[in-house]
């Protein structure tokens, strides 16, 4: 199980990095077309937003995965071994309910929003609020695995 997680992990690192050069390659046309031959691009900056968003949630999703994310263990980290290890099993109790609060909520979103275009482009705004609960559902994903017997080996 624990291989079937690292290659969904790696899955979303090569969505991320596509995303941040697509974003990138945009970008630099958006700022050559305006400076160089005075010409601006009017949907540059809307599918800049909509790349950064996604990559914000699969970045921050695999941080989660991996504990690299900003926390406070500082007294985690001096618990005995058993205190520790029922700390960090709670940690994972709420993040995956974080998960879950955000995934329904953000689907809730998605919902009302459904149907609205973009300003610019016209895509539908859904994809772009959509990384709400893609995010929630990451988080409860990554959470779960915590609790798995394996889950001593992550932060490795």
């Amino acid at each position: 199980m624990r291989r079937v997680f690292d290659a969904f992990e790696a899955i979303l690192r090569g969505i991320a990095v596509a995303l941040v050069l697509f974003m990138l390659c945009v970008l630099a046309l958006q700022v050559v077309l305006r400076y160089v031959f005075g010409f601006a691009l009017s949907w540059s900056e809307e599918l800049a937003l909509l790349g950064f968003a996604w990559v914000v949630v699969i970045a921050t999703s695999v941080g989660i995965r991996r504990m690299s994310h900003a926390r406070m263990d500082l007294l985690v980290d001096i618990l005995p071994s058993q205190i520790h290890a029922a700390v960090e099993r709670l940690v994972a109790l709420m993040m995956f309910a974080l998960g879950v609060f955000l995934a329904v909520a953000g689907w809730e979103y998605v919902a009302e929003t459904q149907g609205s275009k973009s300003a610019a482009i016209g895509f539908p705004i859904e994809m772009l609020y959509a990384a709400a609960p893609a995010f929630g559902v990451l988080i409860a994903i990554f959470s779960l695995e915590r609790l798995m017997p394996w889950a001593e080996s992550l932060n490795e």
